[in-house]
């Protein structure tokens, strides 16, 4: 039987940058599935990858490293990663105690993060 479980990060794409919007709670709960997700569009040649966490309320350390992981995998595949980040709150401030904000491009909306 196929499975029904969503996956827990909505993809689109904007003036030719795939973006990924994170969920409301991204952690050990949904993190193998969002680097899953992540890892097949890199994989799949998207690109810009554009991740949108500006709807994103927690953010632990699963998730952290699962855009580590993702910005590595598309590196080796000469992808650009942006984030998306709120102007204040626990997300941005999470982005910048653990070096995000420093590792990727980051962007106060999809608009400001896609390809002109």
């Amino acid at each position: 039987m196929p499975s029904t479980t969503r996956s827990p990060l909505s993809v689109t794409t904007v003036s030719g940058a795939t973006v990924g919007t994170f969920p409301a709670e991204a952690d050990a709960s949904n993190a193998t599935a969002i680097r899953d997700q992540l890892l097949r569009l890199i994989g799949a040649g998207a690109g810009p990858l554009v991740l949108d966490l500006t709807a994103t309320e927690f953010c632990d350390c699963a998730c952290v490293g699962v855009i580590l992981r993702a910005g590595r995998e598309a590196a080796a595949r000469r992808t650009r990663i942006c984030l998306v980040l709120p102007p204040a709150g626990p997300v941005r401030r999470i982005a910048a105690m653990t070096g995000l904000d420093r590792r990727f491009p980051v962007e106060a909306s999809v608009a400001g993060a896609v390809p002109r």
